[in-house]
């Protein structure tokens, strides 16, 4: 049947079926080594090759990646509400509030922008909010003064 082809066809034909003879070996060779993303046979190529295109290695990158920007923005949006919610007590002339109240409030004490011990008590700060907290009470709400200039203008 192959004879009967023109010759650009069958040449093609013959350079279909070395190709596939050539990955067939090399799938041999390589112990059937499988790209990371789509589980494709890996093309012929270099012996440490993970991925069998460009495509699938930038998807693979992308979605390994991708929960690190999730608990970037989870994190922010945590310090957005602790921070809505310390202004508007500051607002309402609140200086000290229970922890539970302030719990109640939807408050998550985990996530804070710093801490220091300041005399024996822990000062936290969100943002330019700061506060110090013992085991039932959180006192000296109160905000930061802004840093001094560090320009020379004269």
């Amino acid at each position: 049947m192959r004879n009967n082809l023109p010759y650009p066809l069958r040449t093609l034909a013959s350079q279909r079926i070395l190709v596939h003879i050539v990955h067939m070996s090399y799938e041999e060779d390589n112990g059937g080594k499988r790209c990371l993303e789509c589980g494709d046979v890996l093309p012929y190529g270099r012996k440490d090759m993970k991925f069998c295109s460009s495509s699938c290695k930038n998807k693979w990158h992308y979605q390994s990646r991708s929960w690190v920007g999730a608990l970037k923005l989870r994190t922010r949006s945590i310090l957005d509400k602790n921070y809505s919610i310390l202004e508007a007590l500051l607002e309402s002339g609140v200086a000290s509030i229970d922890i539970p109240d302030l719990a109640q409030m939807g408050y998550n004490f985990d996530c804070v922008t710093s801490y220091h011990k300041v005399r024996n008590r822990d000062e936290y700060r969100c943002y330019d909010i700061k506060y110090c907290m013992s085991a039932s009470r959180v006192f000296k709400l109160e905000r930061c003064p802004p840093p001094p200039s560090t320009s020379s203008d004269p």
